[in-house]
């Protein structure tokens, strides 16, 4: 049999082998106009090895004999081998603690796409005009979530579009299928956590079995889930926040 151009390979031996891996998000409207604008991907790289990778077993060991257990979303993760460690470089938007000098590199690096200014790997301006034009709050935990339910008053169209953009800004920067580990404890990853998060959940607004997988694939990329995706995932736990 084959399947999506795999020859000789089984359709559940694909299926098996894409488990957790960040899908890909073909660049279309403003996505491909971003991508024109950079001069180079955000940097990112695989730690040294020499310093040990990710211990998702040893992780996961921890909480274990907590009240309701591991998911089974977790349990997958947490027989996964040991896992190199990324580090992304981080584009940072001016802010009141940034100074004149940065400042000042910053707005002769931007570009303008559709109307709205930003640095084109600032991969957090995409997330921040994406939430805003879906009238959704921006935090650095489940953004908009509300007893579980996300509820946008702006448009989810044109919002997607923006975290789409960004997302496939990300994409250039790391290899495909992505397998390894993107932790959040490193300050510089957490762009990329929010815009997957800010995609996934426009994405949920329109079709809430698609963006199961983007969900699934945060919580392999950074097995602590600081950002809360495992409640929006098929096989991890009951949402309760």
């Amino acid at each position: 049999m084959t399947t999506g151009g795999c020859v000789g390979v089984e359709p559940a031996a694909v299926r098996e082998a894409l488990e957790g891996v960040m899908p890909y998000l073909a660049p279309t409207g403003l996505a491909v106009r971003a991508l024109a604008a950079l001069n180079r991907p955000p940097p990112a790289w695989q730690e040294d090895p020499e310093f040990g990778g990710f211990d998702s077993a040893g992780h996961y060991a921890a909480y274990a004999d907590e009240p309701g257990a591991l998911s089974p979303l977790e349990k997958k993760i947490a027989q996964l081998p040991t896992r190199p460690t990324w580090r992304m470089e981080r584009v940072w938007t001016p802010d009141e603690e940034s100074d004149a000098r940065y400042d000042a590199a910053y707005d002769k690096a931007s570009v303008s796409l559709d109307g709205s200014r930003l640095h084109p790997r600032d991969l957090d301006a995409y997330c921040a005009i994406a939430y805003a034009i879906a009238g959704l709050d921006q935090g650095d935990d489940a953004d908009g979530v509300d007893g579980g339910t996300v509820r946008a008053c702006g448009d989810v169209d044109t919002a997607l579009s923006w975290a789409a953009a960004g997302v496939c800004v990300l994409q250039q920067s790391l290899p495909y299928p992505f397998t390894d580990v993107l932790l959040w404890g490193e300050i510089d990853n957490r762009p990329a956590h929010r815009v997957l998060f800010a995609y996934a959940t426009l994405l949920g607004l329109k079709d809430e079995k698609a963006a199961g997988p983007w969900f699934t694939a945060l919580v392999y990329l950074n097995p602590m889930d600081n950002i809360g995706a495992r409640f929006f995932t098929p096989g991890g736990p009951a949402c309760d926040v």
